[in-house]
């Protein structure tokens, strides 16, 4: 049986191109709560800068290292399978330690980070995170005499908060299965190349 293994690389580049922009956007999304709430933490009542231990913003910076570490590894295998110097196309075995290790130590990071944040999360109330304050308080009120208070000294953007919170926990899952399906991918698509190399061989001593 005829094995092409092309198919199976283009995916594991898709799911590849994939992770790359989801990362971006983890980075995005998690760095702008972190950014807000260093802000803003002193200075905005809402986010009462009296209990400052009250906060605990590590899991929000573990999604911000691991969306960072992720994109750099998996950008570095794109480009080195872009690259003809490196000829990983008709390397498989080099193009495959090169993909597995990528996603596979990509994978391993962001699932030790997902179950952190989400540890750091049910921590509260006794001690919450940007997201789960942010989403316990967006759709709070002031007290009618603080009515008058600046846009940047209120809730408003609580909600904004809340869902990039949110996406950065979430959209770090969907990268740790994508990442999942991608070493396989580099498993099966080795086991292909070898396949069809070893058809190869065999079809030119049939006709030798």
């Amino acid at each position: 049986m005829k094995v092409n293994p092309a198919p199976l690389h283009l995916a594991q580049t898709v799911m590849t191109g994939l992770v790359v922009t989801m990362s971006l956007a983890i980075i995005g999304t998690a760095g702008h709560t972190l950014d807000v709430f260093n802000k803003q933490q002193s200075s905005n009542p809402w986010w009462l800068p009296l209990w400052r231990d009250h906060f605990d913003v590590h899991g929000t910076k573990a999604l911000l290292a691991s969306g960072a570490v992720t994109f750099v590894l998996m950008t570095a295998f794109l480009v080195l399978s872009a690259i003809p110097k490196f000829n990983l196309a008709n390397k498989p075995t080099l193009r495959a330690l090169a993909a597995i290790g990528s996603s596979a130590c990509s994978g391993i990071l962001c699932l030790g980070t997902i179950i952190y944040a989400f540890v750091l999360n049910n921590d509260a109330p006794e001690r919450d995170t940007i997201q789960t304050w942010t989403c316990k308080y967006k759709n709070g009120r002031p007290l009618q005499q603080d009515l008058s208070l600046p846009t940047n000294m209120g809730n408003g953007n609580f909600g904004r908060l809340c869902h990039e919170s949110k996406f950065a926990l979430y959209g770090t899952l969907v990268v740790f299965l994508l990442l999942g399906s991608s070493t396989i991918l580099g498993v099966v698509g080795w086991c292909a190349d070898k396949w069809a190399a070893r058809q190869t061989r065999k079809e030119m001593e049939t006709a030798s």
